[in-house]
């Protein structure tokens, strides 16, 4: 992404934001059928910074409704009061049209109407009531150019103006009213570039390109600016930040556990970037560590119960959703655990 999640992909972002064949998290795509996730990590919106006093240290992880198949390398992005799980691995295999909801209110899943195309490692946002999920690896194993939008007065998925360049494992964030995809892989490898969709006029424009190129990062609005850290090759510890009013980025505090394939979501005003896997994709990480803008600092908090990567971070009501990723490094294994981090009211 967050939504998006989110790995390779991995961001909500959402993003989003997977590992077989030639190692489906390697960062390159597997030559037989390997997103986005991308993960698309994909990040999810950003609530208001004053939302609550309350210490992110005293928050505590539990566990909610299962999801009914295990699934990593998603875009994740909530709708309304709905958290959406798009595409991924399942049961070891890359690319899949899955398309899980969770309801926050009733606490249940019901399966949604499938991605028309099998994806992984998508980019995956919200604007206004419409899910978009952009790009991703699709069955060819290459990163796609694809973008789909969710009708929400007909429930179907919608093709709308494709990617100008194709991309998968990228960071998806709404800023504005429009739809930011910014780094992941492209058919030349990891890039910067940043592209920017207008739903008014269904066109794509170029905005200032992220000054370290990555995939499988972690991304969130905060504030209205945009923060993108960790992410591939290897594992970064960089975060830079997006000013859309000068079109410009700048460098903050480092992320403490340099790390890829993680989640990334604000939650009570705090950038909060969760799990991962190393780039050797030879461990897992628990850690949560939480960026306060206004002191330019990290804090850690409690470690996710079960350590996860390809996954993405929903947050509503005080909470922040992590569903499903993969409880060991690669794509061989997907979970169906929902993790949810509670910050006391």
């Amino acid at each position: 992404m967050g939504i998006v999640s989110g790995r390779r992909v991995r961001a909500v972002g959402v993003a989003l934001t997977l590992c077989i064949g030639l190692s489906a998290c390697s960062g390159r795509s597997p030559a037989t059928a390997t997103a986005t996730s991308t993960r698309a990590d994909a990040p999810s919106p950003s609530p208001s910074s004053t939302a609550s006093q309350v210490p992110l240290t005293q928050a505590r992880w539990s566990q909610e409704a299962p999801l009914p198949v295990g699934v990593s390398e998603v875009g994740v992005a909530l709708v309304g009061r709905r958290i959406h799980v798009l595409g991924g691995y399942v049961a070891g295999r890359p690319h899949s049209t899955t398309h899980l909801v969770y309801d926050v209110d009733t606490g249940t899943w019901q399966t949604g109407v499938p991605l028309p195309v099998a994806l992984d490692h998508i980019g995956t946002a919200a604007l206004g009531d419409t899910l978009y999920a952009v790009g991703g690896y699709g069955p060819s194993g290459k990163p796609t150019t694809g973008v789909w939008a969710l009708d929400p007065g007909t429930d179907t998925w919608v093709a709308r103006a494709p990617l100008p360049d194709a991309r998968t494992a990228a960071v998806a964030a709404e800023i504005g009213g429009q739809l930011h995809l910014v780094g992941g892989r492209d058919l030349g490898g990891d890039t910067g570039r940043h592209d920017v969709y207008d739903p008014g006029s269904d066109t794509w424009t170029t905005a200032a390109p992220i000054p370290t190129p990555r995939d499988h990062a972690a991304g969130a609005v905060l504030d209205g600016q945009l923060h993108v850290t960790a992410g591939r090759p290897g594992g970064m510890t960089v975060h830079e930040v997006y000013d859309p009013a000068s079109d410009s980025w700048h460098t903050a505090a480092p992320l403490p556990t340099g790390r890829n394939s993680v989640a990334g979501a604000v939650l009570n005003g705090q950038f909060v970037v969760i799990g991962g896997e190393d780039g050797a994709e030879q461990q897992v990480y628990s850690e949560v560590e939480a960026y306060d803008p206004g002191t330019d600092t990290w804090t850690a908090l409690p470690p996710v119960p079960q350590p996860m990567q390809g996954t993405g971070a929903a947050v509503t009501d005080g909470r922040l959703f992590l569903p499903g990723g993969g409880p060991t490094a690669g794509g061989t294994d997907q979970s169906t655990l929902l993790q949810v981090l509670t910050v006391p009211q």
